[in-house]
């Protein structure tokens, strides 16, 4: 599970890390880059259900990761919670029929079922570049990360968004609080994002199924 909020940076100042948040305490930081490349139907069966599956290589991992997210539920302080689920895998998929194999060997194999029921086959959709900044507050056993990313579309300009997320329902309850906060220091430069970032890219790269000739 992933409690996130997202967040378009509209400002010219420097990305700004505070030493607090909501009386959490910064911890840690790391900066590295992630290529993600998602997979889906010809039809984009998955996103239009509001799910995403990917594969992701990090610049600070030994090997990629395949994700797996769910379709988002909004709560009452705005974040999104959704399932999410993620593997270690040893290689790149070079194509959607060794990537079904992979979600398969991964056990997921009946979440995309539950979606794909024409059991249309897979194909790479997209990929997004994004060179992250990653920030953990702490307070006890509490734990939110704060991610500025930098984030570059194959089409359209780059986007700068600030993310808050949680895999802790408990450390959920500060998400509100967070946001209270960010929103005061930046004053005016957080615009809640329209998208998550996978439907960005279809946005962009698909607007026959996501724009407004669609509706």
């Amino acid at each position: 599970m992933e409690i996130e909020l997202q967040y378009l940076y509209t400002g010219d100042e420097p990305l700004l890390v505070p030493a607090e948040l909501a009386n959490f305490s910064l911890a840690g930081s790391a900066i590295f880059d992630i290529r993600d490349t998602f997979f889906d139907t010809g039809d984009l069966d998955l996103r239009r259900a509001g799910c995403s599956l990917r594969i992701r290589r990090q610049s600070n991992l030994p090997t990629p990761l395949l994700t797996w997210k769910g379709p988002s539920t909004r709560r009452a302080d705005r974040a999104r919670e959704r399932e999410e689920i993620e593997f270690p895998v040893d290689h790149i998929p070079a194509d959607g029929v060794e990537m079904l194999q992979m979600v398969e060997a991964a056990g997921l194999l009946p979440k995309i079922a539950d979606v794909n029921r024409s059991s249309r086959p897979l194909a790479m959709i997209g990929e997004l570049e994004n060179r992250r900044s990653t920030h953990d507050y702490v307070q006890g056993l509490h734990h939110v990360e704060l991610c500025w990313d930098r984030l570059r579309f194959p089409l359209g300009p780059t986007q700068i968004r600030l993310e808050l997320e949680t895999k802790n329902d408990y450390a959920g309850r500060f998400i509100g609080d967070f946001d209270r906060e960010l929103r005061e220091i930046f004053n005016g430069s957080l615009r809640d994002a329209e998208f998550g970032k996978a439907k960005e890219l279809c946005v962009r790269l698909y607007p026959e199924l996501f724009g407004p000739q669609a509706a």
